[in-house]
C-alpha cells in the first residue's frame, strides 16, 4: 500500500479521529507509531492496524491485516483508503 501523505497536524488529527471510533481500540500510541485493533461490526472479527508517521518524509506508513480467514473481501484495503480519506479531510 502506498504511504499516506501527511504533516504533523494531520497525523495528530488522524490519531484523535481513531480514538473516537467505537469499533477501534488503540493498544499502543508511541508518538509516531500507533497500533489498534478493529472489531468488524457484523462478524466481530478482530483486525490489526499499524500506522507509522515518518515526520521527515511527511508520510504515514499504514498496515491493516485480518487475524483470521483466507480472504478479507477487501476490508483491509478499504480501511486504509478510509484512513487516507480521513487524513485528506484534515488539511
Amino acid at each position: 500500500v502506498a504511504p499516506i501523505k501527511a504533516d504533523a497536524a494531520q497525523w495528530q488529527g488522524l490519531k484523535a479521529w481513531i480514538g473516537t471510533q467505537k469499533d477501534w481500540t488503540i493498544t499502543l500510541d508511541d508518538g509516531n507509531f500507533l497500533q489498534a485493533v478493529v472489531t468488524t461490526p457484523t462478524v466481530k472479527f478482530r483486525d490489526d492496524v499499524q500506522l507509522l508517521f515518518v515526520a521527515d518524509a511527511g508520510l504515514i506508513q499504514a498496515y491493516s491485516s485480518s487475524r483470521l480467514g483466507i480472504s478479507d473481501l477487501g476490508t483491509n484495503a478499504r480501511r486504509v483508503a478510509m484512513l487516507r480519506d480521513q487524513v485528506a479531510r484534515t488539511k
